[in-house]
């Protein structure tokens, strides 16, 4: 079964779930089978990956189990890449872009590209997402959310369809967690028959890099864990989202807030400034349609479903709607207050997603994270927002390892960027010349 689901955002914070035996699958090495890659390497090739790049990635498939207490039982199929390595005696690298629900496996060959000649790159379409099995279900349309009435409508609307999209395969919806995500990875290391691998996550690949190094860590060699997602809850992490932006907005406000809101206040809307439209591309004179193999591998790009999934089956209990949505309106009314505030942050958006997981019914159950003494690089963006700084600190006195502050506002940049000799000489050396870099 798969049908479309649309949804506008998804969070990217959670913590890994599902507690399962920490024995990774039995996967014999001899199922991989890697031919060319058609739609991966047309759609990496747009991206500007050289053709050095996509002349060695390759793409196959690998069955494991749904579940892994049950190895005989049903399976689902992962599709991978990998981009060939220059250096036979280099460790493989696996690499996650994050989500989560994005597919993985053009980040072999994006960072095989910036990081240079070196060992195998591996992506992974994680369960759910890409190429590889997945169930999708149908979200309603995202209402004027100016209007409370739509927006608990949309809310109540979004739980129906949670219900209905787990009763479809709640079996394959339950294992949409992180642990069976590094499990999954951990397979694919197995079925390469490596004893250990270095491994590349951002933003939400950080989520499940740290579950890895928890739960595998004599399976791995190295591990660089980039814009940390190091939160609880969605409603916990939009409020430490703001606190570690802006002191001024605690988030000891919200709870009175919502006493407020809650009691039927009027709304607040500010006026909004005049934003002069920016200036529009020269068209270049190309109007031809997209690559066909390039436009399927686009439909595969990301999935909501699986996203969701992966988010709900690892978050605590939403709880009441009504609450969330008086939370939700809160926290918005507080930044709508002073217009100024939007013209200084003009990129800054109302606080989304709060009922994305209403209704949802599997049990999450969050997974500990440890310190296990891994070989670990965990990079921090000083100015970012998406996963603040103060996250990469939290998850640095969490698990350990070295930490790299760079010095800039760019999600999970590094790897693309001028500080990208600082995580080759971690995953080359194990050593950190120096704690910072600045991109230039």
């Amino acid at each position: 079964m798969r049908v479309r689901r649309t949804v506008g955002w998804v969070s990217a914070a959670a913590l890994s779930a599902a507690a399962l035996p920490a024995c990774g699958g039995s996967v014999a090495a001899d199922t991989v089978v890697w031919e060319p890659c058609t739609g991966l390497a047309a759609y990496v090739t747009d991206l500007g990956v050289d053709d050095s790049v996509v002349d060695r990635l390759e793409c196959a498939s690998l069955e494991v189990p749904l579940n892994y207490a049950d190895p005989g039982g049903r399976t689902v199929e992962l599709a991978l890449s990998r981009v060939q390595g220059t250096d036979p005696a280099a460790p493989a690298l696996l690499v996650n872009p994050g989500g989560p629900g994005v597919e993985g496996r053009s980040m072999a060959a994006t960072v095989a590209s910036d990081l240079g000649p070196g060992g195998t790159v591996v992506g992974i379409d994680l369960r759910g997402t890409g190429y590889s099995t997945a169930v999708d279900c149908d979200l309603p349309d995202e209402p004027d959310t100016r209007d409370d009435g739509s927006l608990a409508a949309y809310a109540d609307a979004i739980a129906a369809a949670n219900r209905g999209c787990v009763e479809a395969d709640p079996e394959f919806l339950g294992s949409l967690t992180t642990a069976n995500a590094a499990r999954d990875v951990d397979a694919v290391r197995g079925a390469l028959g490596l004893d250990t691998v270095d491994f590349l996550g951002v933003s939400w690949g950080t989520v499940l890099g740290a579950e890895l190094q928890s739960t595998f860590p004599t399976h791995l060699r190295r591990v660089v864990l980039d814009s940390m997602d190091y939160t609880g809850t969605s409603a916990d992490a939009a409020l430490r989202t703001l606190a570690a932006a802006d002191p001024d907005v605690p988030p000891e406000m919200v709870p009175e807030a919502v006493a407020v809101d809650s009691g039927g206040g009027d709304q607040i809307t500010p006026d909004e400034p005049d934003v002069p439209p920016g200036d529009a591309p020269e068209p270049d004179g190309n109007d031809s349609p997209l690559d066909p193999a390039t436009a399927d591998f686009l439909e595969h790009a990301f999935d909501a479903t699986a996203g969701t999934g992966y988010i709900c089956n690892s978050l605590d209990p939403v709880g009441d709607s009504a609450v969330q949505l008086a939370e939700h309106r809160a926290i918005n009314a507080e930044l709508n207050r002073d217009p100024q505030r939007r013209i200084e942050f003009p990129a800054s958006s109302d606080v989304p997603g709060v009922s994305l997981c209403s209704g949802w019914p599997l049990r999450a159950v969050p997974t500990a994270v440890a310190d296990t003494g891994s070989d670990l690089l965990i990079v921090g963006h000083r100015d970012e927002n998406v996963t603040p700084y103060a996250w990469a600190l939290d998850a640095h006195t969490a698990m350990g390892g070295r930490l790299l502050t760079i010095e800039d506002a760019a999600h999970g940049s590094t790897v693309g960027s001028s500080c990208r000799g600082l995580v080759t000489e971690f995953l080359d050396t194990g050593r950190l010349s120096r704690g910072a870099c600045e991109p230039h």
